[in-house]
């Protein structure tokens, strides 16, 4: 993997949600919030990115308790100029309604955070990735990060368009 991306250049924040607990009683999946150590997970995270200067201006997650938590948690540890937007076909999402709803960005975002789930979220960065995909050994476990430089308008986002220059799974 290369460095971190070009100053001109957009970046792709994807991230699986934290850990997740169990649904309330009176609730489903959608209702399942961060678990304890999903909580801790995120918030070192959240942390990592800060170190590392990626500061998003885009947020965009599914509709799940899980997902809106992760998403609150790291731009709340931001500079609190980044607003999270919820896109309901976002919930359990095969990778290319992911991709598409990722082309449908604002063209001035330059840093973009999506937090989704697995199978998908996965088999986009992977797609994305092409030859510099991480191992399938290290798997996308919850509050998993991979940034990726995008050289091209988000509209055409797609496999070629990125580098994956940094993975971290916890």
């Amino acid at each position: 993997m290369a460095g971190f991306a070009d100053p001109g250049e957009r970046r792709l924040l994807l991230v699986r949600h934290g850990a997740a607990g169990a649904p309330p009683a009176d609730g489903g999946d959608r209702d399942r919030p961060l678990s304890p150590e999903g909580w801790r997970g995120v918030e070192g995270l959240a942390a990592h990115l800060g170190r590392n200067g990626l500061i998003a201006d885009h947020g965009l997650c599914s509709p799940a308790r899980r997902t809106r938590e992760t998403l609150e948690i790291l731009l709340e540890k931001q500079d609190g100029t980044a607003e999270g937007e919820i896109a309901e076909e976002l919930y359990l999402a095969p990778a290319g309604t992911i991709l598409s709803s990722l082309r449908r960005i604002p063209a001035e975002a330059g840093t973009v955070l999506l937090v989704g789930h697995n199978p998908g979220l996965q088999e986009l960065v992977v797609a994305l990735a092409g030859n510099d995909a991480p191992p399938a050994s290290a798997g996308f476990p919850p509050a998993t990060l991979a940034v990726f430089a995008v050289a091209t308008p988000w509209a055409a986002l797609g496999p070629g368009a990125t580098r994956l220059i940094q993975f971290r799974a916890p």
